[in-house]
């Protein structure tokens, strides 16, 4: 008894005979998996000690369980009631090893961690890091907030709410979650269209607060949204849609967003905010605000063009390129030395609003936001009024005004949004998983995102996720677990309570500085110079991402790479590679000729790989390769007075096959044979030999010609060769007598079109 299915009745066969006769039986029989049953029929077959030659060849018999007919019987029915009966006791077997607080914390993993902190080695360094990140989020999160068209006072509520959230739910230790320019970028640019009011020029002192109400609200359920998504990605195991954002989409795409996000808070730093058009006697004064644009040729005709130009503001000017220069610096000097001036990056954001706040009460230069007609000539053009106290519920704004129709369009952003966020939080949590050497349950950072998200729509909070730059620092300064992300939760709240007044006065040229010196690092150019040395494809998308971000906009840019993105998958799953093959002399090893120059061809036979699985998309491009390589063999053959005899196809990257594959690959078999040549395939695996099975392929090309290894075909064959025989005297009868080897040959000409004259002398 060899196995549960096989028994094997002459001499003992050595034991790598025996794995070959069994293997074999396995791949050329009818149907051999499959466990024997009471109720199954038995069937002998004779099998040939494999490849052992032809003169000396011992016979052995080898006999399998047919199963009966029925669904029940049906292999792939058992194999799949086999595993879930497994999967039941093997999940039963588990959970009972669980306590009732270890199965809480797999849904709540501060359960997990707080059982195990250690006070004395992390709690003083999680306090350092959490005082560091709350440090520089509260201006940073104020300045997101104005770049997402919202009050200041948004961004610290997302600063807040949603990471109390996540400390809970979240698996990374050092993932600092709150609100980010991109996504700030996004909502910005596309919330615009979701409502029926005009955009407000300054949402801090909207000139029309009701427009204002209304774009909060569509943010708020933009939120809602994306925190849904979030979240049954998360508990449907939904995350591999990212696999369709590369990375080359990715890094493109932030390129492309750092630049138009860098540009559209220059006006800040000039200083341009709005001039009034002076009454006439039939005309009232009219304020002009500076627009907002997304291309970049946009943006830089109002920043360069005529009519802003004469309300350039040079003392905001000298102002912001200060403050970015001492961000810049203060990132550079806390990177060059990290273990003694590591702190200098994260406490440069509160640095230059302090500087900002000091310089413009020492000298008042303050401009008064609350009038709105106001052109500040010789002032600086401040934050004002920051609401004091924690956020409202704000679960009544969830119903959208407007019906269905607006709410499709949130969903579209919302999605948009989703899609990055999720690729972002997921990439910056691995990383630090990776550095720290921990695993994160994706699964679980995903459910805790979307909740996290949920909560803060709920309390009127935008859409928050993983911050790049505040995640750094906080792994910078040593955060041992989510108690960092909780303290610089209660420094946003202090700050919410009592020291909102405080940033009355902070210039907006501050907030321009802040946003530009963090989006800085995500240009990545040296991306563009890696991806043309590694792959033009990718190269390809990269530059297709971010030109299309800064000059189309940035939902017309990203949709542009991820379409290409895209074409370029199903241009290389419907164009596969297929590869010649020659044996590397003094082995059994078969390469790729192309790129083993040493690679001998065997004589008379052409050996070809396909190297992706065979579905309906690409069967064309395969049969034209196929036939490529045919003709090309057959021409150096009869250079050299010989025949292409057999064409050996190794299978093994083939993992699947569909209906179209298996009717070309019949079709392709007949006309081989119809031209006297003998197809071969070599070592395919079980789901292809099951599918070959279910359409007859074995009785068709002859089972002898299922091989399991290359070799074994190779040597079959050249055997064959040697005997004086061609493919035809070795096709036996088939399908149970009724069809003679002649009436397949017939058959074969006829689909190839050709006329039957008789079998071959």
């Amino acid at each position: 008894m060899v196995d549960a299915d096989y028994h094997l009745d002459g001499n003992h066969l050595s034991n790598r005979n025996l794995d070959s006769a069994v293997e074999l039986a396995d791949v050329s029989k009818y149907g051999a998996s499959g466990s024997g049953s009471s109720g199954s029929s038995s069937h002998t077959h004779e099998v040939q000690e494999p490849f052992a030659g032809a003169h000396n060849a011992k016979k052995y018999k080898v006999e399998w369980h047919e199963p009966e007919h029925g669904v029940l019987n049906d292999p792939l029915i058992s194999d799949i009631t086999g595993w879930l009966k497994h999967k039941k006791q093997s999940t039963r077997s588990e959970w009972a090893r669980y306590s009732w607080l270890d199965i809480l914390g797999i849904f709540f993993p501060i359960v997990n961690w707080t059982r195990k902190y250690s006070i004395k080695q992390n709690l003083l360094t999680d306090l350092i890091a959490g005082i560091s990140v709350g440090a520089m989020v509260v201006p940073q999160g104020m300045s997101y907030a104005k770049l997402a068209g919202l009050p200041n006072v948004y961004g610290l509520y997302g600063a807040f709410v949603p990471v109390m959230i996540y400390a809970a739910l979240g698996s990374s230790p050092q993932l600092a979650v709150g609100p980010v320019a991109v996504t700030s970028l996004l909502l910005g640019s596309g919330l615009k269209d979701t409502i029926t009011s005009p955009v407000q020029a300054d949402p801090n002192n909207p000139a029309n607060p009701a427009a204002q109400m209304e774009y909060n609200m569509a943010a708020i359920q933009v939120a809602l949204l994306a925190g849904s998504l979030y979240t049954a990605v998360g508990l449907l195991k939904l995350g591999w849609i990212t696999n369709f954002l590369s990375h080359s989409v990715i890094c493109g795409f932030m390129t492309g967003a750092s630049v138009i996000i860098a540009l559209s808070q220059v006006k800040y730093i000039f200083g341009y905010s709005q001039y009034v058009i002076p009454a006439t006697k039939t005309v009232k004064a009219v304020t002009v605000t500076f627009p907002r644009h997304d291309p970049i040729q946009e943006q830089l005709r109002d920043l360069l063009g005529h009519q802003w130009r004469p309300y350039f503001h040079w003392r905001e000017f000298i102002m912001g390129g200060t403050f970015i220069v001492i961000l810049i610096a203060m990132k550079h000097i806390g990177r060059k030395w990290p273990k003694y001036l590591g702190f200098f990056r994260a406490i440069g954001p509160i640095t230059v609003a302090v500087l900002g706040i000091a310089i413009t009460n020492i000298w008042h230069l303050e401009c008064p936001t609350s009038d709105k007609n106001k052109v500040c000539a010789h002032t600086i053009r401040v934050v004002g009024v920051i609401p004091k106290g924690l956020p409202h519920a704000t679960v009544s704004w969830w119903n959208p005004p407007g019906g269905i129709p607006r709410v499709g369009k949130k969903f579209s952003y919302a999605i948009i949004i989703c899609l990055i966020d999720l690729l972002e939080s997921i990439s910056i949590a691995k990383a630090l998983a990776l550095k720290n050497r921990y695993e994160i349950r994706p699964t679980q950072e995903l459910r805790g995102l979307g909740v996290a998200n949920l909560f803060g729509a709920a309390f009127n909070c935008y859409t928050t996720t993983g911050s790049f730059s505040r995640s750094a620092i906080m792994d910078a300064s040593g955060a041992k677990s989510q108690v960092a992300g909780i303290t610089s939760a209660i420094v946003v709240m202090f700050v919410l309570l009592f020291l909102t007044p405080v940033f009355k006065n902070m210039p907006q040229n501050v907030q321009g500085a802040i946003v530009i010196a963090a989006v800085i690092s995500l240009f990545n150019y040296s991306e563009w110079f890696f991806l043309w040395k590694v792959n033009k494809f990718d190269w390809l998308v990269f530059n297709a991402a971010w030109l299309g971000v800064m000059f189309a906009g940035v939902e017309k840019g990203l949709a542009i790479a991820i379409g290409l993105s895209v074409l370029i998958v199903l241009y290389k799953t419907g164009f596969p590679h297929l590869a010649v093959l020659g044996r590397l002399p003094g082995t059994t090893v078969y390469r790729n000729v192309n790129q083993y120059p040493e690679a001998e061809g065997i004589d008379g036979m052409l050996l070809v790989r396909i190297d992706s699985p065979i579905y309906f998309a690409n069967v064309a491009p395969i049969r034209n390769a196929l036939m490529k390589f045919q003709k090309r063999a057959e021409i150096q053959l009869s250079a050299r007075a010989r025949k292409l005899l057999y064409i050996v196809v190794d299978l093994s990257p083939v993992t699947d096959i569909d209906a179209s594959a298996v009717h070309f690959l019949m079709e392709w078999v007949r006309n081989l044979r119809a031209n006297n040549i003998q197809p071969v395939f070599a070592n395919p695996c079980r789901q292809v030999v099951r599918l070959f099975e279910a359409a007859s392929l074995p009785k068709i090309i002859g089972e002898e010609f299922i091989s399991v290894r290359i070799h074994d075909a190779v040597t079959y064959c050249q055997e064959l060769m040697a005997e004086g025989q061609d493919a035809y005297t070795r096709i036996e009868v088939i399908s149970e007598g009724k069809e003679t080897a002649e009436d397949h040959r017939r058959e074969a000409h006829k689909l190839a079109g050709q006329t039957y004259i008789g079998p071959p002398v």
